[in-house]
């Protein structure tokens, strides 16, 4: 099964939806999943130094008065603890994701699954509940290196260009696809799921498409044994 996802490593609910869609994986026992990650930056001129609270962005981006926008910050604050997530969204630190996406690129061209989904799963972590800058060199070594990658490829990948055009790409199609917002998962090419839905709700999609699977793989075989 493959699994596209569109996502930002600073977006809340990319990180909700990864992990109630990691839950409802282990909850069917899923063992040939795919799961791509394509780059969808909230904000391509971030700075790379954080230069404002999370209320403060959020009020001004969302034109909300900042009592109206803590209640916002504490719900989706409580969305994340109730998946099991250590979310300390007040005091994350926001700054442009752009490398950590050419990281994921480096992990993407390794092929190697386990890594992609564990370097995916610090940079959501030091973001959210270490709140380090993830536009922070040394961090972004750091937890490349603790994922697996080689810090010499890393190291590479950080002091030049590497992995703009595939980032840049990602974003070009997400645009020409209808893709307005993250998280955005399109399912075996086939089918779109917008927004981090719960974990029943994947689950219900996860079985749906596992039926397609499992029917079509029995189809083959059967017009395989009629033809012998």
């Amino acid at each position: 099964m493959k699994i596209s996802s569109w996502i930002d490593f600073n977006c809340p609910y990319c990180y909700i939806g990864m992990t109630r869609l990691t839950n409802a994986i282990n909850e069917l026992k899923l063992d040939d999943v795919k799961l791509g990650i394509h780059s969808f930056e909230l904000d391509p001129n971030a700075p790379y130094k954080a230069e404002s609270t999370t209320l403060e962005r959020f009020a001004n981006k969302y034109n909300m008065s900042k009592e109206d926008a803590q209640k916002e910050i504490d719900k989706i604050t409580k969305w994340a603890n109730d998946e099991g997530i250590n979310m300390k969204y007040d005091t994350a630190k926001f700054t442009n994701s752009r490398d950590a996406h050419r990281l994921i690129k480096l992990a993407i061209q390794n092929n190697d699954q386990n890594i992609i989904n564990k370097l995916s799963s610090l940079f959501y972590e030091a973001y959210f509940t270490t709140n380090l800058e993830l536009a922070d060199k040394d961090v972004l070594v750091e937890l490349a290196v603790e994922a697996g990658l080689d810090k010499e490829e890393v190291m590479k990948v950080l002091n030049s260009d590497m992995f703009n055009k595939e980032v840049e790409l990602d974003e070009r199609v997400a645009m020409e696809t209808g893709i307005q917002g993250v998280p955005y998962y399109i399912f075996n090419n086939k089918y779109a799921v917008p927004g981090a839905l719960p974990t029943s709700e994947f689950i219900n999609v996860l079985k749906k498409i596992k039926f397609e699977e499992d029917f079509a793989r029995e189809y083959e075989r059967k017009q395989a044994n009629s033809k012998n």
